[in-house]
């Protein structure tokens, strides 16, 4: 199935051109991507037809990805030291908060259940 977004817009993302390896890894992140937000969502078999905000949230999984294609959370080199937080997704995997909008986009509201955990039996 066609990418929801194409790799110019991801180019503009990065605010570069893409070439070789990394292009041919940049398309894979943008299937990736695209396949977890329709997981979530409605299949949008024409990307062009896809909302707005569903483009958006592929491009910034796809651009996670792009930048970070081994998953990293932290570097290190000497002094320097840099540290992404635990609950940002790795990978094109969408946030939590990127899941509701495209569950919004696809109309998907309603009432949900969430798993509950006992407190020390007083449930």
């Amino acid at each position: 199935m066609t990418p929801l977004a194409d790799l110019a817009a991801l180019e503009a993302r990065l605010g570069r051109t893409l070439a070789g390896e990394e292009r041919t890894q940049a398309e894979a992140a943008l299937a990736d991507a695209s396949a977890q937000v329709r997981a979530h969502g409605l299949p949008w078999p024409d990307p062009a037809t896809a909302p707005t905000i569903v483009v958006s949230v592929t491009l910034a999984a796809a651009e996670r990805r792009t930048r970070n294609p081994d998953g990293f959370r932290m570097e290190m080199q000497g002094a320097y030291q840099y540290q992404l937080p635990a609950s940002l997704p790795v990978g094109a995997a969408l946030s939590e908060a990127e899941i509701r909008l495209v569950r919004s986009a696809a109309g998907f509201a309603g009432i949900f259940s969430a798993p509950m955990e006992s407190l020390g039996g007083l449930l």
